[in-house]
C-alpha cells in the first residue's frame, strides 16, 4: 500500500484479488462481445480505416491512435489497397466488417479492466480496486466507446495509467514509475492530443507539493523527467500545426455541441447514480486523505470543464473527448461502495448501507438494456436505412445526401450511389430535378441536411430513430416527385 492511512483501505489475499480480477475481465469481454455487429458503421468509423490505410500520413499526433485498426486489418487480409482508401464500395469485398473494425477497440477496452484496476489496488485497496473493476466491466459508456472502433479507448487507457502511475510514483518517490507515467502520457496524446489534460492534473498536483513541500513530488528527476516529455510533445504539436493547418484549422470551424450539452452529456453517460455515488466518496477521501480526494476530484472534473470551456468559443468539441474522465469517476465511486458495505457500519441496515451499490447497479442495467436494445447502440441506423432504399429506389433515380451519407451508403450499397449535397445546394437541385429523386437526411448534426423544409416538399418515407436517449438524432429518408400536388394534401 502507498496511502498515508493503511488501516483505511485493507488488503484481501491475492489469490481472492487475482479471482476477481478474472471475473471482472471475463464479464467485460462477454459484455463486449454480445452485438457487436449490431449497430451500424458509425462516420468515424470510416474514418479509421481511412486513416489506418493511409497510415504514415496526416498528423503525426493521432498516427499512433490507429495503429491497432491497422494491425487488425492487415493481420487479418482486410487491409484495402491506399488507392481504395477513401472509397467504402470495395471494403465488403477485402472482408472489412462492423465487427471487425470494432476488434481493436474490445481489445483495449477489456484489457483497460484489469490494467487499471492493478493500478489502483495499491491506492484505494484491493476491495475498492475489485469493485472500481465491475463498475469499469458494466459501465455502458466503457461499453459503448469499447465497442466503437476509433481511438477512445485506447486515450482513455494510457491517460488513466498515466495518471495512477503518477499518484504512485510521487507517494512513494519512484522515479520508475514517474518515468512510466510519463510514457504512458505520450502515448495517450499520441492517441489524441487533448490527452494533454493529464499534464494540467499533475501540474496542479506538483504546485499543491509545493505548498505543503512535499519532497517526494519536489524532486529534481520529476522536474527533468517531466520537461522532457513536455518539451516533445510541445514540438510535436507544433510541427503538426505548422505542416498540416488544415487538420487544425477544422478544429476551429464549428462548435458542435454547447457547453450545457457537454456537462450534461458527460453526467448522463458516465451515469448519474456513479456521479452522485462518487460525490460521497470524494467526501470520505477529502476527510482522510485530501491528497488522494483532491486529485481524483480535479481527474474527475477536469476534462469536463475544459471541454465545456472550449464549447463557449468557437471550437470543435464533444462530450466524447471527456471519455476520459470516467475511470476517475468510477473509482470515486468504488470507494464510496467499499465504505458503505463494511462491517464496521453493521450499526446500520444492510438495506441502508447497500442504497449505492443498489443505485449503481440498478442505473448500469437500465442503460445497458437500452445500450443493447435502443437504436443500435447509440449509433445512427445506417444500415437499414440503405437495405431499405436500395429494395425501394428504381435505378435511374438520385439520392441524396451529406458527405457521410456518401461514405456510408458507399459502404453500405456497395456503390457510389449518393451524389452529396450541402444544405444550400439541396433545395436547387430538388427545383432543377425533373425525375422522382431520394433524400436521405441525418438529423440532429452539424452534417444533416435541412429536413424540416424537406417535410413539404418530400414524403418522409420512414424515420430510422437513433437510441432512445438521443430522439432528435435520426435519420429520415424522403422521397422528392416533382409532380406532386402540395394543394391534394
Amino acid at each position: 500500500m502507498i496511502t498515508h492511512d493503511q488501516s483505511a483501505h485493507p488488503q484481501m489475499k491475492a489469490a481472492a484479488f487475482f479471482g476477481w480480477l478474472a471475473a471482472a475481465t471475463l464479464l467485460a469481454l462477454v459484455l463486449r462481445v454480445i452485438c457487436l455487429g449490431t449497430p451500424s458503421f458509425w462516420i468515424d468509423e470510416i474514418y479509421s480505416v481511412t486513416h489506418a490505410t493511409n497510415l504514415g500520413t496526416g498528423n503525426i499526433t493521432k498516427q499512433f491512435g490507429f495503429v491497432p485498426t491497422y494491425l487488425v486489418l492487415k493481420l487479418t487480409g482486410s487491409l484495402p489497397d491506399a488507392a481504395y482508401a477513401s472509397d467504402p464500395s470495395i471494403w465488403q469485398s477485402v472482408g472489412i466488417t462492423e465487427s471487425l473494425v470494432r476488434l481493436p477497440s474490445v481489445v483495449l477496452g477489456v484489457l483497460s479492466v484489469p490494467i487499471l484496476g492493478w493500478l489502483a489496488r495499491p491506492i484505494v485497496g484491493s476491495r475498492a480496486a475489485v469493485l472500481f473493476m465491475l463498475i469499469l466491466a458494466v459501465n455502458t459508456w466503457h461499453l459503448h466507446m469499447s465497442q466503437t472502433g476509433r481511438f477512445y479507448v485506447q486515450q482513455m487507457l494510457f491517460y488513466n495509467m498515466a495518471l495512477l502511475l503518477y499518484y504512485q510514483a510521487t507517494t512513494i518517490g519512484s522515479r520508475l514509475k514517474l518515468t512510466l507515467s510519463l510514457i504512458c502520457l505520450f502515448l495517450a496524446f499520441m492517441s489524441q492530443p487533448p490527452a494533454l489534460m493529464v499534464g494540467i492534473i499533475f501540474g496542479i498536483d506538483w504546485i499543491c507539493g509545493v505548498r505543503v513541500r512535499d519532497p517526494k513530488r519536489l524532486t529534481v528527476a520529476s522536474c527533468i523527467i517531466g520537461s522532457v516529455f513536455a518539451a516533445i510533445c510541445a514540438g510535436l504539436v507544433l510541427y503538426d500545426i505548422k505542416n498540416r493547418p488544415d487538420n487544425w484549422a477544422q478544429f476551429a470551424q464549428t462548435t458542435s455541441q454547447p457547453a450545457k450539452v457537454i456537462i450534461a452529456g458527460a453526467v448522463w453517460y458516465i451515469n448519474p447514480a456513479i456521479v452522485l455515488t462518487a460525490f460521497a466518496g470524494f467526501l470520505w477521501l477529502v476527510q482522510r486523505e485530501f491528497r488522494l480526494g483532491g486529485y481524483l476530484a480535479i481527474a474527475s472534473v477536469l476534462p469536463i470543464a475544459i471541454m465545456g470551456a472550449l464549447a463557449l468559443g468557437n471550437n470543435f468539441v464533444h462530450v466524447r473527448y471527456t471519455f476520459v474522465a470516467l475511470p476517475a469517476w468510477v473509482l470515486l465511486a468504488a470507494v464510496t461502495l467499499d465504505k458503505s458495505t463494511r462491517k464496521s457500519l453493521a450499526e446500520y441496515p444492510i438495506f441502508i448501507r447497500g442504497i449505492p451499490a443498489g443505485l449503481i447497479l440498478i442505473a448500469c442495467l437500465y442503460q445497458d438494456i437500452g445500450y443493447y436494445t435502443g437504436g443500435g447502440g447509440y449509433r445512427p441506423a445506417w444500415r437499414e436505412a440503405f437495405e431499405d432504399l436500395s429494395e425501394m429506389r428504381e435505378p435511374d433515380e438520385v439520392i441524396y445526401g451529406d458527405f457521410h451519407a456518401r461514405l456510408i451508403g458507399a459502404y453500405y450499397m456497395q456503390e457510389d450511389a449518393v451524389e452529396e449535397v450541402t444544405r444550400g445546394q439541396l433545395m436547387d437541385r430538388l427545383d432543377e430535378s425533373e425525375t422522382q429523386s431520394w433524400v436521405i437526411d441525418k438529423v440532429g448534426t452539424s452534417g444533416g441536411l435541412t429536413w424540416n423544409k424537406l417535410r413539404g416538399r418530400a414524403d418522409l418515407i420512414w424515420t430510422y430513430d437513433r437510441h432512445i436517449l438521443q430522439p432528435y438524432s435520426s435519420i429520415k429518408l424522403f422521397k422528392h416527385d416533382p409532380d406532386r400536388d402540395p394543394s391534394l394534401e
